[in-house]
């Protein structure tokens, strides 16, 4: 079935939710940074929420669906498509002070995008889902917010992570025309077997046997 948008924003939140902790670690033990500069999210959301309350946030939206490619048929003859989407992975974070602020939305943007581009972690994550997803690396681009003063010392970042994601989806046709009996009749004739040559041809045509 087709699974739309909703299938890849999901892919991707579930996929960061599962493997950001294990990768903040080890980038926190590689770069000698602390939980401060480099935070744990304590949200993960497909959908853009009209106001904040937890930081950090990793939000994933689709942006657009631009490109439909019909690549193969299942068994059953059922179209399949791979189908690309437009995606944006935002990052929000809040803190005391400019540079605090900078440095956490930076290093947690990078490690966002350290796992994107970490295909057989990715793969591995999608293992059984049959999506067969894959994510351009060559697409990717990021874009940084400026900096909004809260209250006090309190200073708000956000940055972006966009990408092209492909995945396939499948359309399943109901059946336009059933057949609901085969009737088979036979006829038990002795006579039936003398009426047929060696090769196989009827003796006497128009013979019903």
């Amino acid at each position: 079935m087709m699974q739309g948008a909703a299938a890849a924003k999901n892919f991707v939140t579930e996929y960061l939710a599962a493997d950001l902790p294990t990768r903040l670690l080890q980038y926190r033990n590689h770069l000698n940074l602390d939980e401060d500069s480099l935070p744990d999210p304590l949200l993960y959301l497909n959908y853009e929420p009209v106001a904040l309350d937890h930081w950090p946030t990793v939000i994933t939206v689709a942006i657009s669906a631009p490109e439909f490619v019909r690549d193969d048929y299942d068994f059953n003859l059922n179209p399949e498509y791979r189908v690309r989407y437009n995606m944006r992975t935002y990052v929000w974070v809040k803190a005391d002070g400019s540079q605090e602020c900078t440095t956490m939305r930076d290093n947690l943007t990078m490690v966002v995008r350290s796992a994107l581009l970490d295909y057989p972690c990715l793969r591995a994550f999608d293992d059984g889902g049959n999506h067969s997803v894959l994510i351009d690396e060559g697409t990717m681009r990021e874009e940084y917010s400026d900096l909004t003063l809260i209250k006090g010392e309190r200073v708000l970042a956000g940055a972006y992570v966009g990408y092209d994601l492909s995945l396939d989806e499948w359309i399943t046709r109901s059946n336009v025309g059933t057949l609901d009996e085969i009737r088979i009749y036979t006829r038990n004739d002795a006579n039936a077997a003398s009426a047929i040559n060696e090769d196989g041809t009827y003796k006497y045509k128009g013979t019903e046997l």
